[in-house]
């Protein structure tokens, strides 16, 4: 997915949902080939984010850079998202 907007966040969601079914421990979101995020993008990660905690799991957004990076500190998500630069360091946020 190159963009996170409103014609796809539908997708985002559809694919989370299946994801968080089996109530993983943690889900690593990768946004390293994401190079459009508007604010429905946002609210959609917002929404995944608090349906993770809902369910225990730990979300970790990763890779994010340039416009989705920007949306993300603009929004002060980067505070409570807490990306991470890239997937590699995701791994270290999985249990062993």
């Amino acid at each position: 997915m190159n963009e996170l907007q409103a014609a796809t966040v539908g997708d985002f969601f559809a694919q989370m949902g299946r994801v968080l079914a089996d109530r993983p421990d943690v889900v690593v979101v990768d946004l390293s080939r994401v190079a459009f995020c508007d604010f429905d993008g946002v609210a959609a990660l917002v929404g995944a984010y608090r349906r993770a905690r809902q369910l225990g799991t730990r979300l970790v957004l990763a890779g994010a850079q340039g416009r989705c990076a920007h949306i993300l500190h603009r929004t002060g998500l980067d505070q409570i998202l807490r990306p991470v630069p890239a997937r590699a360091e995701a791994a270290a946020a999985i249990p062993a």
